[in-house]
């Protein structure tokens, strides 16, 4: 595939030792997941109201690619009738993310999918990062506590001059945690899960914490002793009523369809992330994994209580 400007090609120095250029693309557009820094000014400037009605908007965008995301996984043809019927307008100019959708769609290679598989995930992580802003913002100028609650230091721009890696971003999410603490996993990234009989696996959707337990008939369990069974195959987590893991209606902090688990009917568990919210796991488990998103996305394990 021809790179869309020079930054999504990395050299081979930069990229692991048995990587493809799917891998390559994919790596260079990590680097697109933040918002640009120049724009913080921007929506610093603007007021209540506007941020606000912004937010709704990324918000509902956000849902639509996780509808499609989720979709795709079902039907992976899908992911072309949503490419080709996608409306560049709606795409933000940031990172030249217009010029990147109007290329990845128009690509017929043997690895299309991948690639349009690897933008539609980074795109969303880019529309979490923007949303999560957006929320501090408007926190921020409505004088809400839940400004200090995030983070004492949520808008801070690098010291360090931008490596090549790393263009300029404004850094948001919440205080670096300590030792045990919990990391969020990258939205639309998968992390998988080996658990034999009783093995219980923490995690959080949002502030609240669940327990996977494996076993012949493993089941999710949360902080009130709510029990609902895995199904082999794909499992929506969520508030929404019609979710196969049905989660609270009280548990705010829980989107209507924040989690997909799959389990393949044996000790392989698989989850990934749709939320605005974000799940959140134990900060060490994700690093072994090299997919903790960085000092900017741990939580203190006292915030849950």
């Amino acid at each position: 595939m021809t790179a869309t400007n020079e930054n999504l090609s990395a050299s081979s120095s930069e990229v692991p030792q048995g990587w493809d250029e799917v891998d390559d693309f994919e790596l260079r557009l990590s680097s697109r997941t933040k918002v640009p820094a120049e724009r913080l000014g921007d929506l610093l400037g603007w007021d209540e109201d506007h941020v606000r009605q912004e937010a709704k908007v990324v918000s509902r965008i956000l849902k639509r690619f996780a509808g499609a995301v989720v979709q795709s996984m079902e039907k992976p043809e899908s992911m072309n009738n949503f490419l080709s019927e996608l409306d560049l307008k709606s795409i933000s100019r940031d990172h030249d993310w217009r010029t990147i959708f109007s290329t990845v769609r128009a690509h017929k290679g043997e690895d299309s999918e991948r690639y349009k598989r690897a933008v539609l995930i980074k795109y969303l992580q880019y529309l979490s990062f923007r949303k999560r802003l957006l929320d501090f913002i408007h926190s921020r100028k409505a004088g809400l506590e839940e400004t200090d609650e995030l983070s004492v230091d949520l808008t801070h721009l690098p010291h360090a001059a931008p490596s090549k890696q790393d263009s300029s971003v404004v850094r948001v999410g919440f205080a670096a945690a300590a030792m045990n603490g919990f990391a969020r996993v990258p939205l639309g990234e998968t992390v998988d899960v080996t658990l034999h009989d009783d093995d219980a696996f923490c995690f959080l959707l949002g502030r609240h914490r669940f327990e996977l337990v494996g076993g012949a008939r493993p089941y999710v369990i949360d902080t009130n002793g709510v029990t609902c069974f895995v199904r082999p195959g794909r499992n929506m987590m969520g508030r929404h009523p019609e979710s196969d893991l049905a989660v609270d209606a009280n548990f705010g902090d829980v989107s209507r369809a924040h989690l997909v688990l799959e389990w393949d009917g044996a000790e392989r568990f698989r989850l990934m992330d749709l939320s605005s919210r974000g799940t959140w796991l134990r900060s060490t488990f994700l690093d072994k994994l090299g997919l903790a998103s960085g000092p900017e996305g741990l939580l203190e394990p006292a915030a849950f209580g």
